[in-house]
């Protein structure tokens, strides 16, 4: 009978040591509830900035065409024409005299504005 007890023992350990215990639901925890602060404005309306035109910068080309003409004195013509070097610039400040580049209104003439580099302006003289 000491097998039979050795073996039943034996069993016994080790039937008991597969059981598995089943730990205890973990309760559900609260919700969290966070209120939203009101949006901040970050950007600056337009009415509250003062726009700032910078002046293209132009060069003057001069151009002589002669033309032979014989019998005749040659045929002589004169351009004058203005070049633009670097064109017109637009930009915001604040009350500061600071650029502001977060503006509200998206459709306002910011940046390079006018005739590009290399265009020509017309003088009115001709």
């Amino acid at each position: 009978m000491s097998k039979r007890t050795t073996l039943l023992s034996i069993t016994l350990i080790i039937g008991l040591s597969a059981c598995k215990t089943v730990p205890e639901p973990e309760p559900i925890p609260e919700p969290i509830i966070v209120e939203v602060p009101a949006p901040i404005q970050t950007c600056a309306p337009v009415s509250t900035l003062q726009m700032v035109t910078i002046p293209a910068e132009t060069k003057v080309q001069y151009a002589i065409t002669l033309i032979d003409n014989p019998p005749y004195e040659p045929i002589e013509s004169k351009t004058k024409r203005t070049i633009v070097v670097k064109p017109a610039q637009i930009f915001y400040v604040d009350s500061e005299g600071r650029e502001v580049l977060d503006i509200c209104e998206k459709n306002i003439p910011i940046g390079p504005t006018g005739p590009g580099v290399g265009e020509a302006i017309e003088d009115g003289d001709g």
